[in-house]
Order: structure tokens, then C-alpha cells, then sequence
């Protein structure tokens, strides 16, 4: 019986073990429900936005989903060329707009920044309240972000 016992804790080690393993793995943190989208509605590759690949958890409920106004999207993608592939989020519960630059043109993100695994560059642009935005003060806000992406790796 007593070598029953000890095959059975091996067993409970190993499976706790591979859970740990699993669980820091930074290939399993990338296959979440989810994919990133751009402001045309295409999928893209979230190695392309967060730093080593790993996108942090959270970053749904954080970021929110892509913009789907068409009035707003029409004007974000008059500020920045779509094949540029830079996101355009917005927060589910406030009027507050994200800002996803990819990697290439980020100026902030990366090993000379003493960045951590699944850092990015975000741009926040908020509103007073559901409704409030209106494209004119959008653009200007857009106009404001672009100064800050390098776009001399396209």
C-alpha cells in the first residue's frame, strides 16, 4: 500500500507541476478568446502590438472592443493610413478612446526601455460623457497622438 501512496503523490506533483508550467507559458497567455482588430475590422497578429508577444491579461476588459462608429472610424482612418495597422479602441462603460500603435512605430516599447512582457503603446483620448465625442474634437485629438508615432519604419 505505501507504494500506492507515494505513486499517487507523484502523480498529484506532476499534475500540479505541468498547471504552473501551463499556466506561466508564454504561448498559452497568447491564445485568448479574443483577436485584436484593426480599424478596418481585419484580424492582426497581437505579436505585433505587445512586447515579447505576450498580450497582459486583462487587456479586453481594460481596452474595451475596436470602435464600430463608421463616423468615427472615417475619421481615424483620415489621421492614420489603415495599412498602418494602428487599433482603435474604446473603453465598453466610458467614452474613452484607445490608441494602439504596433510595435515598429511605438518610440517607447523595447529592450533600450527597460520594457516588461506584454507592454505597449497606448494613447488615451477620453470624452465627458457617453455621446459626447464629435469628429472634429476626435481629429484634433488624433492630430495631437500622430506627432508621437515614428512612422520613418514603414
Amino acid at each position: 500500500m505505501e507504494n500506492n501512496e507515494k505513486k499517487e503523490e507523484e502523480v498529484k506533483n506532476v499534475t500540479t507541476s505541468e498547471k504552473t508550467v501551463t499556466k506561466n507559458n508564454p504561448a498559452s497567455v497568447k491564445k485568448l478568446k479574443f483577436m485584436l482588430k484593426n480599424s478596418t475590422g481585419k484580424d492582426v497578429p497581437s505579436s505585433d502590438y505587445f512586447y515579447k508577444g505576450i498580450i497582459p491579461s486583462g487587456f479586453e476588459g481594460t481596452c474595451g472592443k475596436p470602435v464600430d462608429r463608421e463616423d468615427l472610424l472615417t475619421v481615424f482612418n483620415k489621421v492614420f493610413k489603415p495599412s498602418d495597422n494602428i487599433l482603435f479602441y474604446k473603453q465598453q462603460d466610458k467614452e474613452v478612446y484607445l490608441v494602439i500603435v504596433p510595435l515598429k512605430y511605438s518610440d517607447s516599447v523595447g529592450d533600450a526601455h527597460d520594457s516588461l512582457d506584454g507592454d505597449f503603446q497606448k494613447h488615451a483620448i477620453s470624452f465627458l460623457t457617453e455621446g459626447s465625442v464629435n469628429v472634429d474634437s476626435l481629429r484634433q485629438k488624433l492630430e495631437k497622438i500622430k506627432k508621437f508615432v515614428k512612422f520613418n519604419d514603414r
